[in-house]
């Protein structure tokens, strides 16, 4: 499959909706979205995403984290921290 944008952004939004779709299922049987997601990102790893370049898969790693740790301490709250 090449790489273009069409079929970045198809894959992007498909990838998305499944999110979606597991986070409902995770919500409706008591189990961590979280969980689901991982199992998401996994299945569609091994077919559609792959990384053929380590720098390349690394950085998408540290800005993945980035984006985790930001988004849990703008919601831990400044009160929380003092």
């Amino acid at each position: 499959m090449l790489l273009t944008t069409e079929n970045i952004i198809l894959i992007g939004a498909l990838l998305l909706l499944v999110s979606v779709f597991a986070g409902k299922v995770a919500y409706r049987f008591g189990a961590p979205a979280l969980l689901l997601f991982l199992g998401v990102g996994m299945l569609f790893g091994l077919r559609l995403i792959s990384f053929n370049s380590a720098p390349v898969a690394q950085f998408v790693g540290m800005v993945a984290l980035c984006i985790i740790l930001f988004s849990g301490y703008s919601r831990i709250g400044i009160d929380f921290l003092t």
